[in-house]
C-alpha cells in the first residue's frame, strides 16, 4: 500500500498539551522550592531564590523530553484528550517492554520533525535578512549574520537584490524539496499519521474508538498514568493557589468584629437624595439609575446589531469550508477573544478619554465588550445547531444564505433571546464599576459617597442596585420561559 503524507493535527495537539502540562508542574515545583525556602530559613520579606538564567532552557528541554517518554508509554494526558491510544498493526495493545525501548526512536522522530520544521522557516529567515538589511542600510544579504552586498547605486543595488530573491528562491526550494522528503519519511503511514519509529515497532497511534470496538475493556482511572496525573495536578493547583492567594480563614474569623461598625453604617440607609439632587453631583439616586437601565439598555442592543451577523463569521460549521472561510472563522473568534479579554473598566478609561466622561462613554465601553461577548456565546449556539436540517435544506438545492435563514435562524433564535436578556442583566451590573472611571450612571454616584465615607447613602445606592437586578432577573425569567 502506497504511504501518504498527512499533517496529524491530534498528535500534535496530544504532544503540546502534554508538553504545556510539564511546563506548568515546573513553575509550580519552582513556586513551592521558592515559598518552603523563605518558610524555613530567615530571610528578608518577598526574597526570591536565584533561577540562573540558564535554567529555562534546561526546563524547557526537560518538560520536552519528559512529555515525549510519557507519550511512549501512550498513556499521557495528551492522548486521552484527543482520544488517542497506541496499539500494534493488528489492533492489539502494546506491551510495557515495547513502549519502553520505542521511546528513544520516538525522541528522534520529534527531533526530526523539528529539522522538517527549521528547513520550512529557511526562506522566510532569508526574506527577514534581506528586508532588515534595506531598512536599516546595513547592506544586502539573505544570510543571516553576513552581508553580502553593500548598497550603492539604484540600479546595482536592485541588481543585487534580485540576485538576493533568486538565492532565496534557490535555497528555499531545496528546503521545502529536502523537509517534504524527510517529512514523508519520518511521518507516513498507510494513512498518513504514523512515525518512523511507529513503523520499526509495527505500532500505531489510533483512535480510542478501534480499543472499544474490539471489545477490550479500558482500565479504570486509578490505574492509568493519565489519571494520576491528572489527580497530582488538581491537589498542586490547589495546594499552589491556597499559597499564591494567602488563604487565611483563621484571619477571617479574627477579624469579623472589624466589620461590625462599617455594617452597622451601611444597613443606616439614606435615601435623602433618591429624588432630590445631591448638590455637588447635581442628581439624584432615581435618576442615576433610569440612566444606568438605559445604558445598559442601548449597549445591549448595539451589542446584538454587531454580534448577531459577526457570530454566524465566528461560527466553525458555517464558515470553516475553504481556506478564505477559516481565515475569516479564525480573525473574527481572535476579535472575540481579544475585546472580551480587555475589562469593560478598561473599555470604559478609554472612551472617556475618546468622547469624554459620561454615559455616552459608557455605552461605548458596555457595547464594545457586548458584542464580544454575545457574538461568542452566539456562535457557540451556531455550531451546536442540528445538522440535519440545513441538510434537508441545501439538498433541494438552497443557496447558502437561504440555509442560514430557513434553517439555522429558527434554531437559534430561543436561545439568542435569552443570552440577550441575561446580557442586559450584566450590563446593569457592570455599568456600576465603569462609573469609576467617568463612565456615569449609578456608579458615579456610588464611587462619590463611598469617597466621602457617607455610608448610609452607599447602602442606600447598594439597596437600589439590588431592587433593579432583582427585578430585571424577573422579568428576563418571564420572558425566558414565553420563548422556551
Amino acid at each position: 500500500m502506497k504511504r501518504g503524507l498527512m499533517f496529524p493535527k491530534r498528535r500534535v495537539g496530544a504532544f503540546i498539551t502534554d508538553w504545556v502540562i510539564w511546563l506548568y508542574l515546573s513553575y509550580c515545583v519552582f513556586f513551592l522550592i521558592d515559598h518552603w525556602y523563605t518558610e524555613i530559613v530567615a530571610v528578608r520579606p518577598y526574597y526570591k531564590v536565584p533561577f540562573p538564567w540558564y535554567g529555562w532552557p534546561i526546563v524547557i528541554i526537560s518538560s520536552l523530553l519528559i512529555a515525549v517518554a510519557w507519550e511512549g508509554l501512550g498513556t499521557s494526558i495528551g492522548f486521552r484528550a484527543f482520544g488517542l491510544t497506541l496499539i500494534r498493526m493488528d489492533g492489539s495493545p502494546v506491551i510495557l517492554r515495547s513502549r519502553l525501548k520505542r521511546i528513544p526512536l520516538d525522541l528522534i522522530s520529534w527531533a526530526l520533525s523539528l529539522v522538517v520544521g527549521g528547513l520550512m522557516l529557511v526562506p522566510l529567515v532569508g526574506l527577514g535578512t534581506l528586508f532588515r538589511g534595506l531598512s536599516t542600510g546595513t547592506g544586502i544579504s539573505f544570510i543571516p549574520a553576513a552581508s553580502l552586498w553593500k548598497l550603492g547605486p539604484w540600479y546595482l543595488s536592485l541588481f543585487y537584490v534580485l540576485l538576493s530573491l533568486a538565492g532565496i528562491i534557490v535555497v528555499g526550494s531545496g528546503c521545502f524539496f529536502g523537509a517534504y522528503r524527510l517529512a514523508k519519511w519520518i511521518w507516513s503511514g498507510p494513512n498518513g499519521e504514523q512515525f518512523w519509529c511507529d513503523r520499526v515497532f509495527h505500532a500505531r497511534v489510533a483512535p480510542n474508538s478501534e480499543i472499544e470496538d474490539r471489545g477490550i475493556p479500558p482500565k479504570r482511572w486509578f490505574a492509568t498514568s493519565w489519571g494520576i496525573m491528572t489527580l497530582i495536578l488538581i491537589v498542586i493547583t490547589f495546594y499552589v493557589g491556597w499559597l499564591t492567594t494567602g488563604i487565611d480563614f483563621g484571619n477571617l474569623i479574627r477579624r469579623a468584629p472589624v466589620t461590625g461598625d462599617l455594617l452597622k453604617r451601611l444597613t443606616a440607609l439614606d435615601f435623602t437624595h433618591f429624588i432630590t439632587p445631591e448638590p455637588v453631583l447635581r442628581d439624584s439616586i432615581g435618576s442615576a439609575v433610569v440612566e444606568t437601565i438605559f445604558m445598559a439598555l442601548l449597549a445591549t442592543l448595539f451589542g446584538v446589531i454587531f454580534a448577531f451577523p459577526l457570530s454566524f463569521l465566528g461560527a466553525r460549521n458555517i464558515m470553516a469550508t475553504g481556506p478564505v472561510g477559516w481565515l475569516i472563522y479564525t480573525v473574527t473568534r481572535g476579535f472575540f477573544n481579544v475585546v472580551r479579554s480587555v475589562e469593560t473598566i478598561v473599555w470604559a478609561l478609554i472612551f472617556a478619554v475618546w468622547v469624554s466622561f459620561g454615559p455616552f462613554a459608557g455605552v461605548m465601553a458596555l457595547a464594545i465588550h457586548t458584542i464580544a461577548a454575545l457574538g461568542k456565546l452566539y456562535s457557540e449556539q451556531v455550531e451546536s445547531i442540528d445538522p440535519g436540517p440545513l441538510e434537508a435544506i441545501a439538498s433541494t438545492g438552497a443557496r447558502r444564505w437561504q440555509v442560514i435563514v430557513y434553517g439555522v435562524i429558527p434554531q437559534i433564535i430561543p436561545s439568542y433571546l435569552a443570552f440577550t436578556m441575561y446580557r442586559w442583566d450584566i450590563n446593569v451590573r457592570m455599568s456600576t464599576i465603569i462609573g469609576l472611571v467617568g463612565g456615569g450612571g449609578i456608579g458615579r454616584i456610588l464611587f462619590h459617597y463611598k469617597n466621602d465615607l457617607r455610608w448610609g447613602e452607599v447602602g442606600a445606592v447598594i439597596v437600589v442596585i439590588i431592587a433593579v437586578v432583582w427585578a430585571m432577573d424577573y422579568v428576563s425569567g418571564l420572558v425566558r420561559e414565553k420563548i422556551a
